[in-house]
């Protein structure tokens, strides 16, 4: 049956209605393999999860391009946005959105005569913040876009897991001072994960039957343009980059590799219309400093999860 959410979590003062997850995706894994994990998630409370780092926030007032560049330096996919008081946070900028911003910043410049290639050098868009300024959106638009949920300090892992399975990549802990507004922490994605993967390696599941089908990908030949149009059209944040000729997975992309965009290191000119894998590699080797590819990692269908966590 579906699992609800122990203690409705808040947004903005509001208690929001109780979250369930579907667990269809996990049908053939016994009811004596999930009871106990399900108790202890319920059982655990989330100030358990080790703090990574103090809160990391920004102000609506600011630029996307800005925006976007301070959670690349900082290395986060998600964060909440504070008011111009700074005291209350009205929803949460998710670099999904960078793919949006990439898109319409280019499609800008090219409505406005500039160079079609979409060049971009020492980590500045060339369709950058002038041409955005001219549209409609700001980050206080996009993160009211994207609600951002609290929960009490004595909220369960659970709880925290409910939440981020409904497609958020944070989740906020409230007991913290009026300038982190009122967050002691935040938990990521990646937080839950390491926190819970010892709890869940030896259940017996092969990964297929958690997979969403069919998968999202792009081709090595397709330009770099196409692969971003399609994260922000599924508002996903990544892709799987296949061969053109035999559909073999040869890279793999997201919103992280559009981050590196706003990250100021020196770098050859990137293109939007390169082809993706052109694209990747250069972007890549200028954040190595040597010409090499990231590895990509796969598995199969048939791979238990706990081969798969191990990787």
């Amino acid at each position: 049956p579906p699992l609800p959410c122990s203690t409705p979590p808040t947004q903005g003062g509001s208690v929001l209605p109780a979250r369930t997850m579907s667990m269809s995706s996990l049908k053939r894994v016994s009811t004596a393999e999930l009871i106990p994990i399900g108790d202890y998630l319920k059982s655990t409370p989330v100030t358990e999860i080790p703090k990574e780092r103090d809160p990391f926030l920004l102000r609506e007032d600011m630029e996307p391009g800005t925006a976007f560049k301070k959670m690349g330096a900082e290395w986060v996919r998600a964060c909440p946005v504070l008011d111009l008081t700074g005291s209350e946070i009205i929803g949460s900028l998710d670099l999904r959105e960078t793919s949006k911003y990439v898109i319409a910043a280019y499609k800008s410049g090219v409505s406005n005569g500039k160079s079609p290639t979409g060049g971009r050098r020492r980590g500045s868009l060339v369709f950058g913040n002038a041409e955005w300024k001219e549209q409609a959106t700001t980050i206080a638009e996009m993160a009211r876009k994207r609600p951002f949920v609290a929960v009490e300090p004595d909220a369960s892992v659970f709880d925290i897991a409910v939440i981020l399975s409904g497609g958020s990549h944070i989740v906020g802990v409230k007991g913290g001072p009026p300038e982190t507004g009122g967050l002691s922490t935040i938990i990521t994605q990646a937080m839950l994960f390491n926190f819970c993967a010892p709890k869940i390696m030896d259940l017996k599941v092969d990964v297929g039957q958690m997979m969403s089908s069919p998968a999202v990908c792009v081709k090595t030949t397709d330009p770099a343009l196409k692969a971003f149009e399609t994260m922000a059209s599924k508002n996903i944040s990544a892709v799987a980059v296949v061969d053109s000729s035999d559909g073999a997975i040869v890279h793999h992309t997201s919103t992280s590799d559009i981050k590196m965009l706003f990250n100021g290191d020196d770098t050859e000119e990137m293109k939007m219309m390169d082809t993706i894998e052109e694209f990747l590699v250069k972007l890549r080797a200028s954040q190595t400093r040597g010409k090499t590819k990231i590895p990509v990692s796969t598995c199969q269908k048939t791979d238990t999860l706990g081969s798969v966590l191990r990787r």
